[in-house]
């Protein structure tokens, strides 16, 4: 059902007040209603004397009802693994937002609203607990999935809404107690903003362990990572042991820990049927974490901006590329171009004036005190040995290879670029530095820091498609099962 607009006229209001009159003398009952089908292979029972008086009891078992729920169905839930081979059907996903839903509507059915209020209040409660006792990458998958889940049961909530707007309340003929109008509609209200807030919070939680995560892999993986065995340096600055240090010491983390990251919220947010809009958000927002702390990271680092370094990073950029380009989000590579560009302009030859315009042109979002600040940082490393022909071969891998095509204004040949390793002369710094303008509020230095703080969160909108009754078969609740075997025969 599409839900209604709201109404602000004043006609509107009179109508409104008039329709609750309506609801509460006919006692109109709200949309959703289970399907009247057998599930999961249980034994029919609809011949029992009265069903309905089984389903009142059940549900007025709170101490029952939530020991299935919170502990059974949240706290002890075997989440199913996210998998783009074998998805799971969405029902197999969904199933305890429909599962806490259907209960829902059910009291609501029978009037049992304060019973409703306890029961929602649990459910978020411990949900959010489930949800933050889990840290770092662990909190991937519980916070997709029950991101999901939540949103799931605010689209169910917002139907409900839309009844009420239309003078569609709880009850029926077989109601325990008769339904205040106003306390339903203070119910309904408070319920959507805390699932809004539910929803928000898990959002954060899992987010933020996650940058956490990438912020402690980036710099290591995409900076200090070499995966080009013939290109390995010990660059660095310091004296000769800390050189011999640094080539021992391997990075704490590589590449293949950022992709297998990226991998696995990519696969959890398909798996649990998140929207689009909000899939293309959150790769965005984790890239520009990649990007940003990367290239600040080489920016301020001195000793460390030398050829064969250009080469390796630019290599561990290709393979984010690469990603991406399999996922069909080509477009967020721009959140690495900074990082890219800088390590073109490692490369290019910084000999002339004519050199710099050149590199102004290649690298068009270095801001001026960037461009001065690597030319700077420009470090030439001992590279004896390495023959013009093989030169030549890492100049047609960069310039032919699909994962490193380079689009820019008049691009400078990689073969030019590799020739020259010579210091940066204090001329050409000077016309570097003359092009830096003092109080220019567009010339900055460090790009604005990423942290684990996460951006404002947006609720997608998703379209309710009714009430599912499946229970997987593995669930240890006989309450709840019982109580949805009632439901779909009544």
């Amino acid at each position: 059902m599409s839900p209604s607009k709201h109404r602000t006229s004043t006609d509107e209001i009179v109508q409104m007040d008039a329709r609750k009159t309506q609801a509460l003398n006919q006692r109109a009952i709200s949309v959703i209603r289970p399907p009247h089908t057998q599930s999961n292979g249980q034994a029919d029972i609809r011949n029992f004397n009265d069903p309905g008086e089984e389903k009142i009891r059940l549900m007025q078992d709170m101490r029952r009802l939530d020991e299935d729920v919170l502990v059974g169905l949240v706290r002890g839930l075997k989440i199913p693994a996210p998998s783009l081979t074998s998805p799971s059907a969405v029902k197999e996903i969904l199933f305890p937002a429909n599962l806490i839903s259907l209960v829902t509507n059910e009291m609501w059915k029978y009037g049992l609203i304060p019973e409703s209020k306890m029961f929602l209040a649990g459910v978020m409660q411990t949900i959010q607990g489930h949800v933050m006792s889990f840290t770092g990458e662990e909190a991937i998958v519980p916070g997709i999935f029950w991101l999901s889940n939540v949103h799931e049961m605010r689209s169910f909530i917002c139907v409900a809404e839309s009844d009420m707007l239309q003078g569609i309340g709880p009850g029926g003929e077989n109601a325990v107690r008769s339904c205040d109008w106003d306390d339903y509609e203070q119910l309904v209200s408070v319920v959507k903003h805390d699932l809004d807030s539910l929803e928000c919070n898990i959002y954060h939680v899992w987010m933020s362990e996650t940058k956490k995560k990438l912020l402690k892999m980036a710099i290591p993986a995409l900076i200090e990572s070499q995966s080009l065995p013939g290109f390995m340096t010990s660059d660095g600055g310091g004296g000769l042991f800390n050189r011999l240090l640094n080539a021992i010491k391997a990075p704490a983390y590589s590449m293949d820990n950022i992709l297998n990251m990226l991998n696995k919220v990519w696969e959890s947010l398909k798996s649990y049927y998140m929207e689009e809009s909000l899939v293309q958000h959150i790769i965005t927002e984790l890239l520009k974490l990649i990007g940003v702390t990367s290239f600040n990271d080489l920016l301020m680092r001195r000793n460390f901006s030398s050829w064969k370094r250009a080469i390796q990073i630019e290599y561990n950029i290709t393979r984010i590329q690469e990603w991406c380009k399999s996922h069909d989000i080509s477009e967020d590579t721009l959140q690495l171009e900074q990082l890219m560009q800088a390590t073109r302009l490692i490369q290019l030859k910084k000999a002339t004036a004519a050199d710099i315009d050149i590199i102004d042109n290649v690298c068009w979002r270095l801001s001026p005190m960037q461009i001065q600040r690597m030319c700077t940082n420009y470090y030439v490393a001992d590279y004896y040995g390495i023959s013009t022909k093989v030169l030549r071969g890492i100049t047609h891998y960069l310039n032919c290879s699909p994962g490193l095509c380079y689009s820019s204004p008049e691009p400078e040949p990689m073969v030019e670029t590799l020739q020259y390793e010579n210091a940066v002369s204090p001329e050409v710094l000077k016309i570097v530095t003359a092009r830096v303008l003092a109080n220019d509020p567009n010339d900055y230095l460090i790009l604005s820091p990423e942290t684990e703080e996460v951006g404002p969160y947006e609720l997608p909108l998703r379209e309710f498609s009714g009430l599912e009754t499946y229970i997987p078969v593995y669930l240890n609740v006989s309450h709840l099962r019982r109580l949805v075997e009632l439901m779909s025969y009544t």
